[in-house]
């Protein structure tokens, strides 16, 4: 069994949930590039705090990428940075278990928006493939 190298609590306002994620489950992160390593990452957003976060930036006057961008690493307390060019969206084909919870106001910035904690997602050595999800799409944040 792998384990992460890093106390993932302080990352959630208090204790997650496990949760089953169910088969056809939509989960998004950002990313640097859509280059092949999609399930990689461990820190996903549910399909609904995506589409909430991406309509209240396509509703702004100056909506975009830059927009959106800002409003996840607000809500999700990501790291600063201008690396997070890049949407992957993928779908599980699966039922597996997760921790859900809402982001801790980490690096000086709010939080509170639900997030999915899933390790273990790609294949052991190969982060383009995994078992239990598909890409269903990969796309660029227009600036």
């Amino acid at each position: 069994m792998r384990k992460t190298s890093y106390d993932t609590r302080l990352s959630f306002q208090g204790m997650p949930i496990k949760t089953l994620l169910p088969l056809g489950t939509k989960l998004f992160r950002l990313m640097r590039l859509a280059a092949g390593s999609y399930f990689d990452g461990v820190w996903w957003m549910p399909e609904a705090v995506f589409r909430e976060l991406h309509e209240t930036a396509d509703r702004s006057t100056h909506g975009s990428g830059r927009l959106f961008r800002n409003y996840v690493t607000q809500a999700m307390a990501l790291p600063v940075g201008d690396v997070q060019l890049c949407v992957a969206e993928i779908e599980l084909t699966r039922g597996v278990y997760g921790w859900v919870g809402k982001s801790a106001p980490l690096f000086e910035r709010p939080g509170g928006l639900e997030q999915v904690f899933l390790p273990n997602l790609a294949e052991r050595g190969n982060p383009g493939s995994s078992v239990v999800a598909k890409v269903v799409r990969t796309y660029w944040l227009k600036f």
